[in-house]
């Protein structure tokens, strides 16, 4: 009886491993129901594999456009102020050129005679602002949905999988009154989060731009989703209402995540930091701090119930022993 008990004792502890499903079925001579449990097997762990790679790079990226940002915002500070003023002063002559170069309009994906997108071929739109020598502008922060990215000129694919995309033929951001600039950004790709979260803010909310050394705020004032054929026509409204007005920035992105039907579009206007807004530093991500709270508390509680379940189990191991 007691070779019999030790016997059944070890079993358990070999069912305890890992799949012992499987193990039973091939001594039972299953091996249908084994090969089942293996392929299952295989999808969970391919799928884990594959949620771990798209974390990994969501991070990573995430990394990426902050490095990025931060050295396109910081730039400038190391230029003479000579140099920051020509710049500026540049960016200017642009945007008070905007009427007659683009009649009103606002051509983001116009082709040239030979099929070539006119935001590429205009050397006077890529080398206004280029405050890093390749293409960055700015640097937009909106602290609420944890995002700090790289604006760059164009909406060109290989700048989007990087950062926020300048729209060609809105002003330089530059935060001048009577200046109207659209940004873009791709949301629920693996190129970051991005604009994933812009669906979040609320009028009323801020968002900032670092530009040649200084921090520009803008506070929420108009959301709206629309069709991408009405995306000019939706511009060009907003450009006109704010227009007497101080400078103003409409953020787009796809919506909905993953379906990308629309677009959303978050307009801002800028008002004086400190006096109305509250500079970016002193700004959270309540959402991520309350997320990352709640998963600190929820490993707190695995480990404490892994550590329970082990000493209960020692603890049962000596009563069977002195028995």
């Amino acid at each position: 009886m007691g070779q019999q008990r030790t016997t059944g004792h070890a079993g358990g502890m070999r069912r305890r491993g890992f799949a012992p499903k499987i193990r039973g079925d091939l001594d039972r001579r299953d091996p249908v129901t084994a090969v089942f449990a293996i392929v299952g097997w295989t999808c969970y762990l391919a799928a884990a594999l594959l949620l771990a790679w798209v974390v990994g790079a969501l991070v990573h990226n995430d990394m990426l456009a902050r490095e990025a940002a931060s050295h396109i915002a910081s730039a400038p500070a190391e230029w003479p102020d000579a140099q920051r003023r020509a710049v500026y002063r540049r960016a200017q002559r642009y945007n008070a050129d905007l009427e007659r170069r683009f009649g009103g309009r606002i051509p983001a994906d116009a082709e040239n005679d030979d099929g070539a997108a006119e935001e590429i071929v205009d050397t006077d739109y890529r080398g206004t602002l280029d405050v890093d020598g390749a293409g960055g502008m700015a640097s937009l922060i909106i602290p609420k949905i944890s995002v700090d990215v790289p604006v760059y000129h164009t909406t060109l694919d290989d700048v989007l999988d990087k950062g926020a995309g300048h729209i060609y033929g809105t002003a330089m951001p530059v935060g001048d009154d009577h200046t109207y600039a659209v940004l873009a950004a791709h949301s629920g790709g693996v190129q970051g989060m991005l604009f994933t979260r812009l669906d979040e803010l609320r009028e009323g909310g801020v968002f900032y731009l670092r530009v040649l050394g200084a921090e520009q705020g803008y506070r929420v004032k108009d959301i709206r989703t629309i069709k991408p054929e009405a995306m000019e026509r939706t511009l060009r409204e907003l450009r006109k209402r704010y227009e007497d007005g101080p400078a103003t920035i409409t953020l787009v992105t796809c919506t909905p995540v993953g379906v990308n039907s629309h677009r959303l579009l978050v307009t801002g206007v800028r008002e004086p930091i400190p006096a109305k807004i509250a500079p970016a530093s002193t700004q959270r991500d309540g959402r991520l701090i309350a997320a990352g709270s709640a998963l600190a508390v929820f490993a707190t509680l695995i480990v404490a119930a892994i550590a329970f379940s082990r000493i209960r189990a020692k603890r049962r191991g000596r009563r069977l022993r002195m028995k």
